[in-house]
Order: C-alpha cells, then sequence, then structure tokens
C-alpha cells in the first residue's frame, strides 16, 4: 500500500471513528434527560394552575391572612420544578433530527441544569432560605432572558428536519406556554418579595399584578416607542388617533399587553409608511400626505370593554393597503414580511423583543423573524382572549386583540 493510500485510510477510519464518538455522545446528552428517576416523576405530575383573583386576594392587605413569603416560595419552588419537567418533556417528544440541533440541544440542557438546581434546593423553610430562592430566581431570570431568541433560531436552523408544521408548532406552543406561566409566577414572586421589604406598601400594585392599570395609558406609550422607530427606519411617522371607552382601570400584567400592542404597531405603521411610500414614490410627499391626516389619521386605536363578557378589547385599524399573505400564514411561527436582504443581514444577531425578556431594550426594528404576531396570538389564548385579523384588500386591515379579565371569579384563565 502506497503511503498516500496508507494516510487515506487512516484518515477516514478516524473520520469514521470521529463521527461515531460524537454521535454516541449526542445519544447520551439526549438520552440522560429521560433517564433520571425524579423528573420523570415530576413530569408526571399534573400542573397546579394558579388564578389571577386568587393571586390577588392572596397578597391584599384585607386578606385574613397575612402573606407568608416562606410559604409563597415554598410554593413557587414546586411549581417550577412540575413546570420544568414538563418543559424538558416537549423537547423529549420531538423528532431526533430537530432534537440534535445544536441551538434547541442547549435550550433543552438549561432547562436541565435548571431542574437539578431545583430538585437540589434545600426545603426552604426560613427567611435565610426564602432569600436565597430569590437569589436563585433572580440568576435563573438573567440567564434565561435569550431563550425566545434561541428557540426562534434553533426552529429555523432545524426547519426542514421537522416532518410537519404542525409537529414544530405544538411544540414551540407548549414551550412559550410553559415557559410564560413560570415567567409570570416568578416575576410574582420576585415582585411580592421586593415590596415586602418597602417600609410603605404601595396599593398600586400586588406582586406583579397593576391594581390601577389604564390600557388608553399604555397604548399612548406603545404609540411613542413605536413612532421613535419608525422615524428611525424611516424618516416619516404615521399619525395615530386613539379612542378609548374603557374608563375604569382594571387589575392586570401590564407587560404581556405592552408586548402584544407594540408589536401590532409596528406592524400597522410599517404598512402604512411602506404602502404609501410605493403610492407616492417619494417620502417627501409621504411625509405631507400624513401631515394632512392629522385630524383624519391613517390608523386608528380603539379601547373598548364587555363587563357582561369579561374582555377588554384593543382594536388597531389602519389604511395600510392590506396584506398580501393569507391571514393564516401570518400567524405561522417563521413567517415573516421582512425581505430577503434583510434576513440575511440580520438573521444571525436578531433575537425577537418579549416581554419574557425584560433586559433586552424594545426592539429598535420594524420588523422580525416570525415569532412576533405567532407570540401574541398564544398570549391572547393564554389569557382567554384572541387576535384577530379582518381586511379590505388595497385598503386596510382591522386588528382585534381581546384579553380576559384576571379579576373576576372566572377560572377560565389559568396561569
Amino acid at each position: 500500500m502506497s503511503y498516500y493510500r496508507c494516510l487515506s485510510t487512516l484518515g477516514n477510519a478516524v473520520k469514521k471513528n470521529s463521527q461515531e464518538h460524537a454521535f454516541s455522545e449526542l445519544v447520551k446528552r439526549l438520552s440522560r434527560f429521560a433517564s433520571h428517576d425524579e423528573l420523570i416523576e415530576y413530569s408526571q405530575r399534573p400542573i397546579d394552575y394558579c388564578y389571577g383573583n386568587h393571586m390577588i386576594e392572596a397578597c391584599s392587605p384585607q386578606h385574613s391572612t397575612r402573606l407568608c413569603l416562606i410559604k409563597t416560595a415554598a410554593d413557587l419552588h414546586e411549581q417550577l420544578l412540575v413546570r420544568v419537567a414538563h418543559c424538558i418533556c416537549h423537547f423529549q417528544y420531538l423528532p431526533f433530527l430537530p432534537a440534535a440541533n445544536p441551538t434547541l440541544l442547549s435550550i433543552n440542557e438549561r432547562y436541565w441544569k435548571l431542574f437539578k438546581k431545583l430538585a437540589h434546593f434545600s426545603t426552604i423553610k426560613t427567611e435565610a432560605d426564602e432569600e436565597k430562592f430569590f437569589e436563585l430566581i433572580n440568576l435563573f431570570k438573567a440567564q434565561n432572558n435569550d431563550i425566545i431568541g434561541q428557540l426562534s433560531s434553533g426552529c429555523r436552523e432545524a426547519a426542514k428536519y421537522f416532518k410537519t408544521y404542525d409537529i414544530m408548532k405544538t411544540f414551540l406552543d407548549n414551550v412559550l406556554q410553559t415557559r410564560l406561566s413560570m415567567r409570570l409566577l416568578s416575576d410574582h414572586y420576585r415582585e411580592l418579595h421586593k415590596q415586602k421589604k418597602e417600609p410603605k406598601p404601595n396599593d398600586q400594585w400586588r406582586g406583579a399584578i397593576c391594581m390601577n392599570f389604564s390600557p388608553a395609558k399604555l397604548v399612548q406609550q406603545c404609540i411613542a416607542d413605536v413612532s421613535s422607530v419608525c422615524f428611525e427606519t424611516y424618516g416619516v411617522v404615521p399619525p395615530v388617533h386613539v379612542e378609548n371607552h374603557l374608563h375604569q382601570p382594571i387589575p392586570y400584567f401590564p407587560d404581556i399587553v405592552e408586548y402584544i400592542v407594540r408589536e401590532l404597531l409596528k406592524n400597522s405603521m410599517r404598512a402604512l409608511v411602506e404602502y404609501h411610500t410605493v403610492l407616492f414614490n417619494d417620502l417627501t410627499h409621504v411625509k405631507t400626505f400624513f401631515e394632512d391626516h392629522r385630524q383624519d389619521p391613517l390608523c386608528k386605536v380603539l379601547i373598548s370593554a364587555d363587563p357582561e363578557d369579561e374582555h377588554f378589547t384593543i382594536s388597531i385599524q389602519d389604511r395600510g393597503g392590506g396584506i398580501d399573505e393569507p391571514i393564516e400564514n401570518i400567524f405561522q411561527y417563521l413567517f415573516t414580511g421582512g425581505t430577503a436582504k434583510e434576513e440575511k443581514e440580520h438573521n444571525s444577531t436578531y433575537f425577537p423583543y418579549s416581554y419574557q425578556d425584560p433586559s433586552i431594550q424594545f426592539s429598535k426594528r420594524m420588523y422580525g423573524y416570525g415569532f412576533g404576531l405567532p407570540i401574541c396570538s398564544l398570549y391572547a389564548q393564554f389569557f382567554g382572549g384572541s387576535l384577530t385579523f379582518a381586511q379590505v384588500p388595497r385598503i386596510g386591515t382591522d386588528v382585534y386583540l381581546r384579553l380576559g379579565f384576571i379579576h373576576t371569579d372566572s377560572e377560565r384563565i389559568k396561569i
């Protein structure tokens, strides 16, 4: 055998052994999640859901029993063990190739490490135990701020390995819903911990629930934020008119509504600017046109409530030419209205903003990568509501966000 052939044969053998070793290690990493007795036990336990009205009542100054942070922390500890175990199971149900995607596998391992930390955490019996648990929850939140972006990247990388879109959708819906409930409960506990330390009680808040939440004020703030981003992107801003028919404040998780409204406003403003830029073929004319419509805005936000139906509605109506794609497409994960050039330039660095990622500033982008509207719809359903679209081709689009009240006796909203 020639020297060259000898080296070639040896190289192929090493490469084959290396591939087999890598495959073996991958199988070990995937299988170890399903071979842990404690994880299996918690994954089989049912989720003990919480309800908004009970959360408000439990920390109300008028409540007969004084709030005990030690008990609250102990309850959350148990809740998180069950929910993290369920979340890991959602990864286990993935087909092999998507599950083996490095990005998705790294998320799986993060949840696995979190489960181990929670499982090894001592029983919370004293104030010192509760303080340590508070520090653990803070650390968990800081270390997992990019999960939404990582899920987006991982699913995009592994998209061709999902046999059907429904498999990916079911996986993402389950993980995102579980994650949302964990973050709501964790944020609620964190805020209770902070409020307990304050010398003077704040009647405006019960944990993470704002008792004096005004959708109209939040909408105005969102309009200001999105207008700033729109101006930075296009140099023009379409006028937005707000009609408020919900004058009585309500208890709510404000960050949920903030995330959804910002996403919807970005879509409407972007549609208005790009549609009229095509019509006039000149931004100067677009700016003049928008100025002329200050009294007859091209975008309207209407806020109303139906006390009998126990919902409030925020509708956004724009004259941005409608949507070229079928309505069902825009609610699909990974669907985006961004151009191919924009996707290529930013896909490797952009992580979509989410209420659950508060350390990431409001996204300075007028387009995303296919997680914004699906998450908005998922959040609306989570809170007993819906997100629906109606459009008139070449005229505009109406978006209706319905969210259920959380302070009523109804238990349809499970957290």
